[in-house]
């Protein structure tokens, strides 16, 4: 396990951590309000990007100036102006950057609630975030609400589309014909799988509200005639008969007890000579900082957490699989190939 530096001043480390939510919160704000994308050509005035943001001209001017200090937004010798940094830079929306979507899905008032009840979490193992509004949940929420809709789905988007295709470069996928994508989200594994491997098609099961969002993705992606998208849930049914069976980043979202049920109902559709991958950020002792804060992330929103490779492995025993191999993906992203017994 990695030891940790010796801190220089303990006093002071401890209060640039007490403020780091204030830190993360002026970030959120700056995103919210679309800072970085009107400096993209050129630095502005403090009173032209209140006008154009609708906000408190002198209240703003303070905002960007504490940003600066920690290298987000630049400064001019005027004291009015401010510029793009390189740190800013990456906040811009178009063409997204995961850290940019990710800013705007942490800008959202249901987000910041739930982190403020992390307290709840810690002390029953729950998520926080029904807790902290109102008694809806983030299925819920993200589910009707058409902007918690699309601050997931962009922020989720973003990040699945160079794992999906890391994901399909990783696994030998030549020998399927057809491949389920359960919980497939906008689609983005099932396109680049289908895009690596010309003789296959493929099939998403995802809930009713996404089926068309992820329709749009494949439709773009070049696989015409080789998919279909499925309105369903894993928790009653998956289509049966695949080849290969694809799980990602869905499992992590529950307990144990309700992903051997899932992992059940995957089981109950596939063939004698099916393959089932469980493609998941497995996580050990040796876990970075950023891992460890995406697991109470898990935790806060939807009462689920990162698991390391043995405890998928023991679960997916419990569901009647064997697994048969792990392919290695990235730091922390792994394929878990299970089938049969």
């Amino acid at each position: 396990m990695p030891q940790q530096p010796e801190p220089l001043d303990p006093h002071q480390d401890m209060v640039a951590l007490l403020q780091g939510a204030w830190r993360a919160r002026a970030v959120h704000v700056a995103a919210e309000l679309g800072l970085p994308d009107l400096l993209v050509s050129g630095p502005r005035g403090v009173a032209e990007l209140a006008e154009l943001t609708g906000t408190h001209a002198p209240t703003l001017g303070r905002l960007l100036r504490a940003l600066t200090t920690f290298g987000v937004f630049h400064r001019l010798p005027d004291g009015r102006t401010y510029g793009q940094s390189p740190l800013s830079a990456v906040l811009v929306s178009e063409p997204a950057n995961p850290e940019s979507t990710d800013a705007r899905f942490m800008a959202a008032n249901w987000h910041w609630a739930a982190w403020g009840d992390l307290l709840h979490s810690v002390r029953t193992g729950e998520s926080s975030f029904e807790v902290a509004n109102g008694g809806v949940s983030f299925w819920e929420l993200t589910k009707t609400d058409p902007d918690a809709k699309r601050r997931f789905n962009a922020a989720m988007s973003a990040v699945s589309v160079a794992e999906s295709t890391a994901t399909a470069r990783a696994y030998d996928f030549s020998a399927a014909r057809h491949v389920v994508d359960v919980a497939g989200g906008l689609g983005s594994l099932l396109a680049a799988v289908l895009t690596e491997n010309p003789a296959l098609r493929g099939t998403v099961l995802e809930r009713p509200e996404t089926v068309p969002l992820a329709e749009d993705l494949l439709a773009a992606a070049g696989v015409d005639g080789r998919y279909e998208v499925v309105a369903g849930d894993f928790f009653e049914s998956v289509p049966p008969g695949a080849d290969v069976y694809t799980i990602k980043r869905a499992l992590h979202d529950w307990d144990d007890d309700t992903i051997v049920r899932i992992l059940g109902r995957i089981r109950e559709a596939m063939r004698p000579d099916s393959v089932l991958l469980v493609i998941e950020g497995m996580v050990g002792d040796d876990s970075d900082q950023e891992a460890l804060f995406r697991g109470l992330l898990l935790t806060v929103l939807v009462g689920g957490q990162d698991r390391p490779e043995s405890d998928y492995r023991t679960l997916a025993t419990r569901a009647g699989l064997r697994t048969t191999r792990t392919v290695r993906v990235g730091d922390t992203l792994r394929i878990l190939e299970t089938r049969l017994p």
